[in-house]
């Protein structure tokens, strides 16, 4: 781990940082990254990456996440979908549901939002699992 303004950046399995989204950036839009990307500003949109999403704790995300793995240390309000492992931080704030193969929620973490997690999730393409979730969640309702 690197540190950067008192945050700590997480490198993705090859080492690299791929995309980094300062404290003091907004972007409204879709977000589609190759590598990692770690949000640090504020993001109102989808975020989409092949590897690891990180959410620093002075980031905020408004939409849905879909990674291989996805950190969470600030504010999201959205889905989380991941193939591997969901963390929320002790700083980390979900508002919305998740589907993950692992999730880690550590102490002093809110969430506030249903979880669907299981090995058979890291098999599935990301359009079945956030398929599979939304018709969880039309069900319930129903």
């Amino acid at each position: 781990m690197v540190k950067r303004n008192g945050n700590e950046l997480r490198r993705n399995s090859t080492g690299e940082i791929s995309t980094l989204l300062g404290n003091d950036a907004e972007i409204r839009g879709t977000v589609t990254t190759k590598g990692s990307i770690r949000i640090d500003g504020a993001v109102v949109g989808e975020i989409s990456s092949p590897e690891t999403v990180t959410i620093g704790t002075t980031g905020s995300v408004e939409g849905n996440i879909e990674a291989e793995h996805i950190v969470v240390a600030g504010r999201v309000k959205g889905t989380l979908t991941a193939r591997g492992r969901i963390t929320l931080e002790n700083t980390g704030r979900l508002d919305g549901d998740l589907l993950a193969a692992k999730l880690v929620i550590v102490e002093g973490a809110v969430f506030c939002g249903r979880s669907n997690m299981g090995d058979r999730l890291s098999t599935l393409p990301a359009s079945s699992l956030i398929a599979s979730v939304l018709e969880q969640a039309t069900q319930t309702e129903l």
